[in-house]
């Protein structure tokens, strides 16, 4: 008897374990602005007035304004890590810095195998590099509202 009810404590929490895994493995959706940075190369880029964003939804896909460009990917989870792919943009040209900075940025998103999501900040992290992208969430106002 004290063996079955072990198995079976056992059993639910490895379920409720595993459960919170798999529920862990995704980006949290939504539109988001890019609001820190840090990058390999230790380049200040003077972006302060430029709005770069990610949207994420649930399905996979990726996109949002990378400062010139807007571009767009997707995201999956390979052995437990992120992986973002297949990132494409449009190509219109800028002048420097800023062509340098979506080159990076492009960079570190393809990179990056981890990511954080506390207080409302989704930190995406290479961790071989140490470089990151910080977002907080952005509200959309309803259509029709104009404000």
């Amino acid at each position: 008897m004290k063996n079955s009810i072990f198995s079976a404590l056992f059993f639910a929490i490895f379920i409720g374990v595993s459960a919170f895994g798999a529920s862990a493995q995704t980006l949290p959706a939504g539109n988001w602005k890019l609001t820190a940075y840090n990058f390999r190369q230790k380049i200040a880029y003077p972006i302060s007035d430029t709005l770069i964003t990610l949207n994420i939804d649930p399905d996979g896909k990726i996109g949002g304004r990378s400062g010139c460009n807007v571009y767009g990917g997707s995201y999956s989870f390979e052995d437990g890590k992120l992986a973002i792919s297949d990132i494409f943009s449009t190509m219109m040209a800028c002048d420097e810095p800023l062509m340098s900075f979506e080159r990076t940025y492009y960079d570190v998103l393809r990179d990056s195998d981890n990511f954080t999501f506390e207080r409302g900040t989704l930190t995406i992290t290479d961790p071989e590099t140490k470089s990151f992208v910080r977002f907080t969430r952005v509200k959309k106002p309803k259509p029709g509202n104009k404000c």
